[in-house]
């Protein structure tokens, strides 16, 4: 594997210079960049066309939010049809380190059996990490760089799951197949869980802020997580779900609109037991 053997998909939402930072990191990394847009608005959908002009940045502009799991889903048929073996996953507010694909060749070149390879998160301005290569259980979906015929094997990130947990799912599927998650050492990524909250930090191991309509997504999402992977994750199942129960009180002191999120959460709940995914109905929130 080679940097040209990579096509990487960024979902975008109204991300403005996030998202020409993110690709700009990208650049001269990866074979091509294939942005998925959903509905953003005109300031940064005006940035986009311009990453557009050298050739190597190409934006499929979708015109309303329909979800990062079809936008990743986009980008799996994108390198398939284009002939890429990996796809690198990327979010608009990751920036990766100019190394990072560097730092996958080399976990590939070590072991040729890793299908999906995650960097190590760092915070903005944050000195890098010497982290050791080792083998993880999960990890969030931007960065991931993942063998395209996975896909085949496995199916296609989950739609349904709109937003959260859609990373969850996809790593546990993975793992049910046989196959590891391997943290490379020397890839690097700056990413942010949530906004930032200036907690005590005990919390900030638990605790990231996000408004009622990702609460919803989170609590509703989690039951359908469970339901499919008790049995066969229990330890990490349970792990997330004692997460989910320490958040609900900390949402009263940290959450901006702690009354509409336990709305929200009462609303995922609820639409879980009516057996709805995919977007939320505007009467849930």
């Amino acid at each position: 594997m080679t940097g040209k053997d990579v096509l990487a998909v960024v979902v975008s939402y109204d991300g403005l210079q996030q998202t020409v930072r993110g690709v700009e990191a990208l650049r001269g990394q990866v074979g091509h960049v294939y942005i998925v847009d959903n509905g953003s608005q005109a300031p940064s959908l005006a940035l986009l066309e311009a990453l557009e002009q050298d050739g190597y940045v190409t934006v499929a502009r979708l015109g309303e939010n329909l979800g990062v799991g079809h936008a990743l889903n986009l980008g799996v048929r994108q390198a398939r049809d284009k002939g890429f073996g990996w796809l690198l996953t990327m979010d608009q507010d990751s920036v990766v380190d100019r190394g990072l694909l560097a730092a996958y060749e080399a976990a590939i070149r070590a072991d040729a059996r890793q299908v999906c390879l995650a960097p190590t998160r760092i915070k903005q301005g944050e000195a890098p990490k010497n982290a050791a290569g080792r083998e993880v259980r999960y990890a969030v979906t931007s960065g991931n760089l993942v063998a395209v015929g996975v896909f085949d094997e496995i199916g296609p990130y989950d739609e349904g799951f709109f937003i959260d947990c859609i990373d969850f799912d996809f790593c546990l599927r993975l793992r049910r197949a046989g196959h590891t998650i391997f943290r490379a050492a020397g890839a690097l990524m700056q990413h942010t869980l949530g906004d930032g909250v200036d907690v005590p930090e005990p919390v900030r191991k638990f605790y990231a802020r996000h408004p009622p309509i990702r609460r919803y997504y989170m609590y509703r999402n989690y039951l359908y997580l469970m339901e499919r992977y008790l049995l066969a994750f229990p330890g990490f199942i349970l792990k997330l779900g004692l997460l989910h129960v320490v958040l609900l009180p900390l949402m009263a002191f940290h959450d901006t609109q702690p009354v509409a999120s336990y709305r929200a959460v009462g609303r995922g709940i609820l639409d879980y037991l009516r057996r709805r995914t995919g977007p939320a109905m505007e009467r849930s929130l």
